[in-house]
């Protein structure tokens, strides 16, 4: 098993890490927050220089970069408090365009790996928590075409999307169809999200679709969405990972110049002890994420799962405890919008109400085992 990183992923490090410090030093202080990048300036920038999609395969306008790839992208871009949408409008596409077939879904995926925001993924609904494998929207045959009717929540970066990848059940099983952002019967209701990002529900009432429109047929649709959400995850744990590296960073730093009492705070002894704890915390995840790539890399299998599972698990707990640590060790100005440190909490709390908590993932990787023994 590799756990250093390769000259490719060196060379993309050094890259990432340049656009990402030319895109924050020209950004703008806005209402008071510590300045972000702008996300579509961003992305696209990311995409001339082949970075944005490299994870994904050639034939979906990648690099084949795979997962290892994925995970350097992460968590290069935790790293940064920002709105990049990486996991909403790359990963969770971008793993289901590159299985799906046709023209029209090579070329979204091509546009995806460029650094647009043409899609956005629609599966989760209300009351079913993270639950992908029952449910309540439904495509009922119409003619050649299916008609589409059911609520979809927590669709991440759709405000941007000019179409929506949706799950619905069929007479048959599970099936993920293309509805146009501006199909009759579509309503879009964006929501603000406690990180800074816009969300949107999605509401279809009795949505004509054509045949073409079904993406991925009923006999793959659960296991191509298994497959989404699970890279979805691994990202999560390698972005948070990279928010966790960050935060201790930011804060050591700020130990070392800020002075009480005619001494800087990193010279006292239970700050160091506590600054000790995150570190190696931070080491177990960085361990845990690149097992869970190096993983999937060998394919995807029950294996790479529980990998995955372990990871976002300790990635959640972890970027918790590192975000409230750092704000904690800050003192007052920790509280602060315009330091930014406390993003990272944040961002850490929005992925694990969206993609899963540490007891759901615990749950998952405890079955994986179960099952293997």
């Amino acid at each position: 098993m590799r756990f250093a990183a390769t000259e490719e992923e060196v060379m993309v490090q050094d890259m990432l890490g340049r656009a990402l410090k030319e895109a924050t030093e020209a950004a703008l202080r806005i209402q008071g927050y510590a300045p972000r990048p702008e996300p579509e300036a961003l992305r696209r920038k990311l995409g001339d220089l082949g970075l944005w999609g490299a994870w994904l395969p050639e034939a979906a306008g990648g690099a084949d970069g795979g997962p290892r790839m994925l995970m350097t992208l992460a968590r290069g871009l935790g790293r940064v408090p920002m709105f990049h949408g990486l996991i909403g409008a790359g990963v969770l596409p971008g793993a289901i365009l590159s299985r799906a077939e046709g023209a029209e879904a090579t070329g979204l995926a091509s546009r995806l790996a460029a650094g647009e925001t043409p899609v956005a993924v629609a599966a989760m609904e209300p009351g079913a928590r993270w639950d992908l494998t029952s449910p309540e929207t439904r495509a009922e045959p119409d003619g050649t075409g299916v008609r589409l009717t059911g609520t979809k929540v927590h669709v991440a970066d759709g405000a941007s999307a000019e179409v929506f990848i949706v799950s619905a059940r069929t007479d048959r099983g599970i099936g993920l169809f293309l509805v146009p952002a501006r199909a009759e019967g579509l309503t879009v209701t964006p929501y603000p999200v406690t990180d800074g990002t816009t969300w949107v529900t999605l509401k279809a009432d009795g949505i004509a679709l054509p045949g073409s429109a079904r993406l991925i047929g009923p006999d793959d649709g659960a296991a191509t969405l298994d497959k989404a959400f699970t890279l979805a995850a691994f990202a999560a744990s390698a972005e948070i990972l990279g928010s966790c590296e960050a935060a201790l960073t930011h804060t050591l730093d700020y130990l070392r110049t800020r002075k009480q009492f005619g001494s800087p705070l990193a010279t006292k002894q239970a700050l160091q002890f506590r600054a000790a704890d995150l570190h190696t915390d931070i080491e177990m995840l960085s361990s845990q994420v690149v097992g869970a790539a190096n993983a999937l890399a060998s394919g995807y299998n029950r294996n790479a799962r529980a990998n995955v599972a372990a990871a976002m698990c300790l990635a959640v707990q972890t970027g918790d405890l590192v975000g409230r640590e750092a704000i904690h060790m800050h003192g007052a100005i920790g509280m602060t919008r315009e330091l930014g440190i406390g993003q990272h909490l944040l961002r850490a709390d929005v992925l694990a109400r969206w993609l899963g908590s540490a007891e759901h993932y615990r749950a998952q990787f405890t079955a994986f085992e179960e099952d293997a023994a």
